[in-house]
């Protein structure tokens, strides 16, 4: 792989950025009480669209999947990002819910991006 460049550090002062405007390390933290449920059918019960929780969710969701984006489209150096966070935490936590909406929707694409980081 190559070596981090300076567009690599920029796009992830950028992402960084707007994780920080959106709050996506509250969400994160949410993600890592005792209040989230892990399976999908019980999180759609106590938590459905619409709801505060349900947004936490799909918010970390669709940021690991921008990120996701970047990387497999080559404009991410992946040394930087998998130096910089650890996706397979967040996924293992977030899977049966990310995967249950992917069924739900029938759009097999949905945090397509964000599940391949985890099998780099």
């Amino acid at each position: 792989m190559s070596k981090p460049t300076q567009d690599d550090a920029n796009i992830m002062l950028q992402l960084l950025r707007w994780g920080a405007a959106e709050k996506v390390q509250e969400a994160m933290n949410w993600i890592w009480s005792d209040a989230f449920i892990e399976d999908y059918d019980e999180f759609i019960n106590k938590y459905p669209p619409g709801s505060d929780e349900y947004g936490k969710a799909t918010k970390v969701c669709g940021w690991f999947e921008s990120i996701g984006t970047l990387y497999k489209q080559g404009l991410l150096n992946g040394e930087l990002l998998f130096d910089w966070i650890a996706v397979k935490m967040p996924w293992s936590r977030l899977e049966k819910f990310a995967l249950g909406i992917r069924k739900k929707s029938g759009e097999p694409r949905l945090y397509e991006n964000f599940e391949a980081m985890t099998k780099v």
